[in-house]
């Protein structure tokens, strides 16, 4: 046809992976708040957010911590272990009691440990794996 464009970006459709990527966000977005309504969008949320793999505050907590301290150790293990192709739910849970036991390191690895983003990630896990 003349004057048409069989290119998707100039057509204004929006790159797949941008799409995603911004679907993502939304449903993170909505879904802090509690506001994630019908199953179709559930359903993208479960599908999707597994993905996401949460961030460790490691320099933080290596911080908080006198240099030499055993910790540190524990620390990069479970830095280590989320990292992993398939991360084990009982090791993450096993390092995170060990760090939240220490009073210097409490409040931080409270704070990560607690935001609804590492619980959706651990939980998955517990659920059957990545």
């Amino acid at each position: 046809m003349l004057g048409m464009d069989n290119d998707p970006k100039k057509a204004g459709k929006p790159d797949p992976e941008e799409r995603k990527r911004d679907l993502r966000q939304e449903i993170t977005d909505a879904d802090a708040t509690g506001l994630v309504a019908g199953e179709e969008l559930i359903t993208e949320a479960e599908t999707l957010l597994p993905l996401y793999r949460p961030s460790l505050p490691d320099e933080d907590l290596h911080a908080a911590l006198p240099e030499g301290h055993s910790a540190h150790t524990t620390i990069d293990d479970l830095n280590t272990e989320i990292d992993r192709d398939v991360p084990s739910h009982q090791a993450i849970q096993k390092h995170v009691a060990k760090l939240r036991s220490l009073p210097e390191l409490e409040a931080i690895i409270a704070n990560w440990w607690d935001d609804p983003q590492t619980q959706r990630f651990v939980w998955s896990l517990n659920q059957g794996g990545l």
